[in-house]
């Protein structure tokens, strides 16, 4: 039976399930969707009832079990940190400007440019700036050097960029998808619901993820600065210097640091307390587990051996030949450098993330089941 988006608003969105990924408002083929000013979707024109909003909405049900199988052809481990893992690199653009704007080691930022000059995609899924407002942050189908560069650099704020496959939806051409872990669980099961827009997308690059915050949180942190919205030419959550740090670049031309970069982890963690988006604290996913490939940050001090001298480089994590064929073609080009870990040398400092990520969401579901609040069905025992 074919669910209207009036499902979608009862069963997902009023009872705190929506992860705001953007894939809804995406998919609908007559466009009769859009983000409200706090990401959530809603209805602004008619509603067919086709039921691909409800069937490809990541907040309320994943799979997984079956979404492991399909994608490895391996059992779901729920022991299993890190998910299945071909591979592991720490890897880094040849290009010096591209590895110092991203916010590790620029490797998402270099790939991308990569298969955009090799012919291999027409543009990228990524999240970028608001052009109206510029420490906003927006969905952006990138088919330029240019955008792409724009793009570079992680964004910790809610942001339902997945809104952006309406546009490719009306294009030719192939295209590469930058998506947290919640957003690529509605990927993978827009697959299923409409295989005819999934097949436009050439590959699918993860990003590591504990959380991400309200829309507010930085604009509060810029208030609290004495910083006012209309002086911003452009906000970074990652700028001023690795490991970075909320940096404002001002239409004088000054720029201002929120907070001195070496503190990046403390700070960010607090805002986290503070701003955090609650549908994250039910998320299990930490590594994009179901990506092509899946980036985070590298703590090169984690690591006495030789890795400890790479700094400014990039954590990444195979998980398909689509994905080894990608690295490999762009390092043969001279596009990118990369070094394999030896097995079972994945960063202490992430396993503990996503350790910490699935004993939050263990906190979350249970007090959720004592106010008789229905929680995401993953299909495994939390």
């Amino acid at each position: 039976m074919k669910k209207d988006f009036s499902a979608l608003q009862e069963q997902i969105i009023s009872q705190g399930l929506c992860t705001r990924c953007g894939v809804c408002i995406g998919v609908c083929p007559v466009g009769a969707l859009a983000p409200d000013e706090n990401s959530h979707p809603v209805i602004q024109g008619k509603c067919t009832a086709c039921g691909f909003c409800t069937a490809c909405c990541p907040g309320a049900e994943v799979n997984l079990p079956a979404l492991a199988n399909k994608f490895s052809g391996k059992e779901y481990c729920y022991e299993d940190l890190a998910g299945h893992v071909e591979n592991s690199y720490v890897a880094h653009p040849v290009d010096l400007a591209t590895r110092q704007a991203g916010a590790s080691g620029g490797l998402v930022t270099g790939l991308l440019l990569y298969l955009l000059e090799k012919g291999q995609i027409d543009g990228a899924v990524i999240v970028g700036a608001d052009p109206e407002h510029p420490y906003r942050t927006k969905g952006i189908l990138a088919t330029t050097a240019k955008e792409i560069r724009n793009g570079a650099q992680s964004k910790y704020c809610v942001t339902p960029s997945m809104e952006v496959l309406q546009e490719i939806r009306k294009k030719q051409g192939r295209f590469a998808v930058v998506a947290l872990p919640c957003q690529i669980h509605g990927l993978r099961k827009l697959a299923q619901v409409d295989p005819k827009l999934f097949a436009k997308i050439e590959v699918i690059f993860g990003l590591y993820c504990t959380c991400t915050m309200e829309p507010n949180g930085h604009m509060e942190a810029m208030q609290a600065a004495g910083i006012k919205q209309e002086e911003i030419a452009r906000f970074d959550f990652r700028g001023g210097g690795w490991p970075g740090g909320m940096f404002v670049q001002k239409k004088d031309g000054a720029g201002q640091a929120l907070h001195p970069s070496k503190t990046f982890g403390t700070v960010i963690n607090v805002m986290f307390r503070l701003f955090g988006a609650q549908r994250c604290y039910l998320c299990l996913d930490g590594l994009a587990e179901y990506a092509d490939l899946s980036f985070g940050d590298f703590w090169a001090f984690d690591y006495p051996d030789e890795f400890s001298k790479l700094e400014r480089c990039t954590l990444v994590s195979q998980r398909t030949a689509k994905g080894l064929e990608i690295l490999r073609n762009a390092e043969e080009d001279g596009a990118i450098i990369r070094y394999k870990l030896p097995e079972k040398r994945t960063s202490k400092r992430i396993m503990a993330m996503v350790r910490g990520k699935r004993s939050r969401a263990a906190v979350f579901f249970a007090q959720r089941q004592k106010k008789g609040l229905p929680n995401p069905n993953y299909h495994i025992t939390i």
